[in-house]
């Protein structure tokens, strides 16, 4: 069937943390492309599933599925080409839980943990609520391109070694939220090299795997898992993909059987047991029924990027949108404006009255970027840039209307 992704959606009142939590912090005046989660109705069959759920009207405890680690297997399997065992996929509510569960089980206080910078919020706290080091590996970017630096990386890891850091965890984001890089296969060989050289666990945060632009192919870790030993745990989820974040749902996927029982006791001491009653219930709809939804959306993603960046170009040169390779965010250098990052939430939030996530949300050294998340209907996003462009000559260098 075909999907109408143009359609706007009243997401207000409805507990909406992109919507009512931000009109709360902002005004419901503003318009919002901050919160990374999609404006648009969920598949069919998963709204069916949903439905079939809600009609029997009760909603007890719940168990997953008896195939829920076969459907997993099977769409690595179908989508990437990528064997999966069913014994290693292992039930998550959150990512974001998983990272915090991982720290607390394979390192100690004061134990060095790597991440690549800018970085996604969850995968800072997650080094910083446990009292670890953060050992640094800044993405450096070049012709428009992040890379990243494996020598500094190096340099860095022998530094903290040197001052008494044990590093223990890399954690990756791939595809990277929120510059955009989908990593090839030889820059994962590289940080593969360099956990097998440091006796580091890796730990890949891959929940943007199903959002990858035209040109470039998104390589899962779990491809070098036997160059690794199984020393990695890698973390996907349909809820960003088919945008059902609200059932908490996520899955990772554990090659070593030590591994995989540490971080099952773990999730015991936390008393995570049984699903929510909808991820159970919607797993074999969002695995088997809803392919062609999610080739749709990438489309439209795809032309909502272009839309912005030409847009950009055009009325706002000064501004350089980042070219992206994956996830539903454009990730925009603003330094030739040359104003604080004060000044710049200000104008965006006070003037143009649309609200974005700052830079400095992901790192120190990205103040002058903002992230927008294009994953809303083309008219919301057209005048959300009009309202921007319209404010645009009180932060424009040349400051003319």
């Amino acid at each position: 069937m075909k999907y109408d992704f143009d359609e706007q959606i009243d997401r207000r009142n409805t507990n909406s943390a992109k919507f009512d939590e931000m009109d709360a912090l902002f005004g419901s005046d503003v318009m919002h492309l901050g919160v990374a989660d999609m404006d648009y109705r969920s598949p069919k069959p998963i709204i069916e599933a949903m439905q079939n759920i809600v009609e029997k009207g009760v909603f007890g405890y719940t168990i997953w599925p008896e195939n829920y680690e076969e459907l997993v297997s099977q769409w690595m399997k179908r989508r990437y080409g990528q064997e999966t065992k069913n014994e290693w996929v292992v039930f998550s509510p959150r990512i974001n839980m998983a990272l915090n569960m991982a720290v607390e089980t394979f390192t100690n206080e004061g134990d060095g943990i790597v991440l690549h910078t800018p970085a996604y919020t969850a995968l800072q706290n997650a080094v910083e609520k446990y009292n670890r080091v953060m050992i640094e590996s800044p993405l450096v970017l070049e012709n428009g391109r992040y890379k990243m630096d494996f020598q500094q990386l190096r340099r860095n890891l022998d530094e903290k070694k040197v001052q008494g850091v044990c590093a223990k965890i890399m954690l990756l984001c791939n595809p990277h939220n929120p510059t955009g890089r989908v990593w090839e296969i030889e820059e994962l060989q590289q940080v593969v090299d360099i956990c097998k050289e440091y006796d580091l666990l890796l730990i890949s945060d891959e929940i943007h795997e199903d959002f990858v632009k035209k040109g470039h192919k998104f390589v899962s870790c779990l491809h070098f898992q036997e160059d690794l030993q199984g020393r990695m745990i890698v973390c996907n989820s349909i809820t960003k993909t088919f945008n059902v974040p609200g059932v908490i749902l996520s899955n990772l996927l554990i090659p070593d059987q030590g591994i995989r029982e540490r971080m099952k006791e773990t999730m015991d001491r936390w008393g995570l047991h049984n699903p929510n009653i909808f991820a159970a219930g919607i797993m074999e709809a969002a695995y088997t029924q809803c392919d062609e939804w999610i080739e749709q959306v990438n489309a439209y993603l795809d032309e909502n990027y272009e839309f912005l960046k030409k847009y950009i170009e055009k009325n706002m040169p000064e501004l350089e949108v980042i070219p992206s390779e994956g996830t539903y965010m454009a990730w925009v250098q603003t330094e030739k404006l040359q104003i604080s990052p004060e000044e710049l939430e200000k104008f965006f939030i006070e003037d143009a009255k649309v609200s974005v996530y700052m830079g400095s949300r992901y790192g120190k050294h990205t103040d002058s970027f903002i992230r927008i998340n294009i994953a809303t209907s083309r008219s919301y996003l057209q005048e959300a840039l009009e309202r921007i462009r319209a404010q645009y000559y009180k932060i424009a260098p040349n400051n003319k209307k």
